[in-house]
């Protein structure tokens, strides 16, 4: 029998007896509905398989031996990268320990808890438009801490590299919790790496250089937004009281992520605020702008 299929009859067993909170609906559409997430994200089958049985150790009576012995290793480490820590935490415990777990896990585990979590806030979404803010009432916690959790995995599954499954699930949150809607070029340029690349070659380079770099923007039509963040840019170099604030945050931030910074010069200064431009025209969370920033470091142009 294929792998898959195989893990979907186990998967439907082993929840055969449950539903989904609060509702009538078989448990096991939501194990089916993280499997079928990461088959069209063209995850690997141990990824797939891993989503169809990522509950059956937490609410099952599924062992690990059971998952090793027909599944193998890898997908029983990741099911166990998938399962929250000692049930008699606090709820605020368990997520922060995920959130920090997910800043160090391998990209398979993410793409797993992305998933996951990505299916539960389409649940969400769906019995809200249903039900209204009676829907927040089978939580353990309630919108504000759902929003504090949702919007803090962004940060966490990408902290150590971006994929494009992420992408769709930051998309889903910025929209129900921060009612974040982008227009289509903004979006576009959002999640454009040559564009961030130019802006930052922009910073340094000889006027030359800057022309060219204008051009091919110009023929990608991102001039407007190239101009833009340089406008911002000044701003946060000379408006002292309103940009101090964010220009410290975003050089505590960078320094933690160990980048280190000639202090007090100007060179620091212009790219802090170029980073601090660019976070807040693109709605950037801080690990978007350490990877553009850190991709154009190594690529020596800072």
């Amino acid at each position: 029998m294929n792998q898959i299929d195989f893990a979907i009859e186990f998967a439907a067993h082993a929840h055969r007896n449950q539903l989904r909170k609060g509702t009538e609906i078989p448990y096991i559409s939501h194990p089916f509905g993280v499997g079928m997430i990461l088959l069209e994200a063209k995850c690997n089958e141990g990824v797939i398989i891993a989503g169809l049985l990522h509950d059956t150790l937490e609410d099952t009576e599924t062992t690990e031996d059971d998952i090793r012995s027909r599944f193998g290793s890898e997908v029983l480490r990741l099911v166990q990268g998938a399962s929250e820590p000692d049930k008699h935490l606090s709820w605020e415990e368990r997520k922060q320990h995920t959130l920090e777990f997910l800043k160090s896990a391998d990209l398979a585990t993410r793409q797993l808890a992305c998933a996951d979590k990505l299916h539960n806030l389409r649940s969400i979404r769906r019995d809200v438009s249903l039900y209204g803010n009676t829907a927040w009432n089978k939580f353990k916690r309630g919108y504000d801490d759902q929003k504090w959790y949702y919007t803090s995995l962004i940060e966490s599954l990408g902290y150590g590299s971006r994929f494009p499954l992420l992408d769709m699930f930051q998309d889903e949150v910025e929209s129900f919790f921060m009612n974040l809607e982008l227009i289509e070029d903004l979006k576009n340029c959002r999640r454009n790496k040559k564009f961030y690349d130019a802006v930052f070659e922009c910073l340094f380079a000889d006027p030359e250089r800057v022309s060219q770099l204008e051009g091919e923007l110009e023929g990608r039509d991102l001039l407007d937004f190239k101009k833009s963040v340089f406008d911002l840019i000044e701003r946060y170099r000379n408006s002292e009281e309103d940009s101090y604030a964010d220009k410290q945050e975003m050089y505590r931030y960078l320094t933690c992520r160990g980048i280190e910074f000639e202090i007090n010069s100007d060179g620091t200064d212009m790219i802090i605020s170029a980073c601090a431009a660019m976070q807040e025209m693109f709605y950037l969370h801080p690990h978007e702008v350490y990877h553009h920033f850190y991709r154009n470091l190594k690529r020596g142009l800072l």
